[in-house]
């Protein structure tokens, strides 16, 4: 007898291969077990379900309106089942380590630079997660969270945060924009639609305060809920935006440059910070490539 709340996994996958065969005898032969063991299963799905799943006139049987639905949805779901476990198969040899990262980071730093981790280190896999603006950073999960702004320990992991760099602040646009009109000083920049983020206030007004332009006064313009939302409006060539010059050049294709590399304002820290789940042979080995590529 099932129980109720149990799946009957052994039943739905034997309904699956008599689904797709000819007779209840040829799916016993490709499950190699007895017709008799092959009906009792199908009768034991149905017993479970409530509900017929094959149609049987003398020794042809068909499947049911509700048999239909089930044997394609099982079918995708066992394919799917099979195509995870032949993946696993095939990276049993591979270590993986889980970082999660804030999305404009993963974004235009992380992700720019993963080949090259992964051509050096065959034998490791590095998986990314991103995280926005105010969700919590998800220990659980992951062996390494990178972090903006905040140095504590997260979820009182044992291991030390290691403080990644600082942002250096100063305004991108794209190389097309450029195009329009030639920029030689910070107050050229203010022909431009200048580009804010929600999460990142007051960075334009910081930037021009360095700058010495004191008396701009910001109105509308494009302002976007994240920041690699704006940075891929600056992409499109809508305006000029700060963000940390770490990020650029991030990819060539994205036709990015920095006008005044030179003149920054500092802005927060990203910290790493490994947590209990994490193999300190992996860990050392990812963290010290982030070490070479922030000082690259």
């Amino acid at each position: 007898m099932l129980n109720e709340r149990e799946l009957p996994l052994i039943a739905l996958r034997a309904f699956v291969v008599a689904a797709r065969s000819d007779s209840l005898s040829s799916a016993a032969e490709e499950l190699g077990v007895t017709h008799g063991a092959v009906s009792k299963q199908v009768r034991l799905l149905e017993d479970w379900l409530g509900q017929q799943v094959f149609t049987r006139e003398g020794r042809s049987m068909g499947l049911t309106p509700y048999g239909r639905v089930l044997a394609e949805q099982l079918s995708q779901s066992f394919r799917n089942i099979e195509s995870a476990c032949h993946y696993v198969r095939r990276r049993r040899s591979k270590a993986v380590l889980a970082v999660e990262a804030p999305s404009t980071f993963a974004m235009y730093f992380l992700m720019p630079r993963l080949k090259r981790f992964e051509t050096a280190n065959p034998d490791l896999a590095v998986w990314i997660s991103t995280r926005m603006t105010g969700q919590t950073p998800d220990v659980s999960s992951h062996d390494l969270l990178i972090t903006r702004g905040t140095s504590e320990k997260i979820g009182g992991q044992p291991k030390a945060s290691m403080a990644l760099f600082a942002e250096n602040l100063t305004p991108v646009c794209s190389m097309d924009l450029l195009q329009e009109k030639t920029i030689e000083a910070p107050e050229d920049l203010l022909a431009f639609p200048l580009i804010t983020s929600a999460t990142r206030p007051g960075h334009w007004e910081a930037w021009l305060q360095k700058a010495g332009l004191h008396d701009h006064l910001f109105e509308g313009g494009h302002r976007f809920d994240h920041m690699f939302v704006a940075m891929h409006a600056v992409r499109e060539g809508l305006g000029a935006i700060v963000a940390p010059k770490e990020f650029f050049p991030g990819k060539p294709e994205w036709r990015l440059v920095c006008p005044f590399p030179d003149q920054v304002v500092t802005g927060e820290t990203y910290f790493a910070h490994p947590t209990s789940r994490a193999d300190p042979r992996y860990l050392r080995r990812f963290l010290e490539w982030l070490e070479d590529e922030i000082k690259g």
